[in-house]
This record gives structure tokens, sequence and C-alpha cells, in this order.
């Protein structure tokens, strides 16, 4: 399996736990050289950023944080290589704005996401058993019905927030 599917049941290369921010960074420098890309200063400072706030994050997001030092144009380009190899994942957000985070074959951490129509904020809700049981449950069942293979999945609520209701 490629390092850049993610799976629920995936071996994962790093957490994000405390004192794994090394490890982050030496699985995304490996996946770059895979690809003959550098884990630049710019792309080290970029991970941080979308690790530290713990949530997905818009290029608009990123480029309002007081530590980010990186213009638009090289952000939008770095988000995308960052991407491609497997080190973020993009969540698509409500709008014009996808959101990036920090790849779950990374992370290890398998979770939904709760959506505001409104504001278009997005948080994190982590992954239940039984539901992940359930889904996988239907997800086999539809896919042996039309001849598929499920390599991950993923579930996005909308709604409202708290500061919209």
């Amino acid at each position: 399996m490629p390092d850049t599917v993610i799976t629920v049941a995936a071996t994962h290369e790093a957490t994000t736990s405390e004192g794994s921010a090394e490890a982050i960074h030496g699985a995304a420098e490996r996946r770059l050289a895979k690809v003959g890309q550098r884990h630049t200063r710019q792309r080290r400072e970029i991970l941080e950023l979308v690790v530290a706030a713990r949530r997905p994050m818009s290029v608009p997001d990123l480029l309002s944080l007081d530590d980010a030092d990186v213009s638009q144009s090289s952000l939008y380009r770095n988000l995308v290589v960052l991407e491609d190899v497997g080190v973020l994942q993009r969540v698509a957000g409500w709008g014009n704005h996808d959101r990036f985070e920090l790849s779950e074959s990374l992370s290890g951490h398998h979770h939904h996401h709760l959506k505001c129509t409104s504001c278009g904020s997005m948080s994190d809700i982590p992954a239940n058993h039984g539901f992940e049981r359930a889904v996988n449950i239907e997800a086999k069942a539809i896919a042996g019905d039309l001849g598929f293979v499920i390599t991950g999945h993923s579930v996005d609520l909308y709604g409202l927030c708290p500061s919209c209701q």
C-alpha cells in the first residue's frame, strides 16, 4: 500500500503526540525526497502552523496568523506540494476555501468534521468505535454490491456553529 493512502488500519509513521514534531518533519522529508523535493524552511514552518492549529486551516486562516511569514502564492504552492506527497490532506471547505490538516497516515488520528454552513468554521470530531464499525459494515455492503474496493472514508456533518445559531 502506498504511504499516501489513508486508511483507518494504516501503520502510522508518526503521531501528533508530544515530542513527535521531529518525527513528522522526518516523515515529510522522506516523502518529499521520494519525488525529488526538499523539506525547506518554509515548508517546515507551514507544516508547524497547520499542526499547531489542531484544526483544518484555510489559506486565509494561515495568512492571518502572527507567525505566518510566507506570501500567499508561496503558501498555496507549498500546501499543494505537501498535499501531493501525503503530508497534508485537503478538507473540502464551505464556500471557496478548502482547508488543510496533517494527513491521518502521519497523525494517527482518524476523525470526521463538523462544518458550519454560515461562517465556514470547521471542527474535528473524533471517530467513535461504534460509528466506525457501522460505517465500515455499510461501506463493505455497498462496495460488494458495486464491485468496489474501499480504502478509507470521511464523514462531514453540516449545520450551524454556536456563533451562527
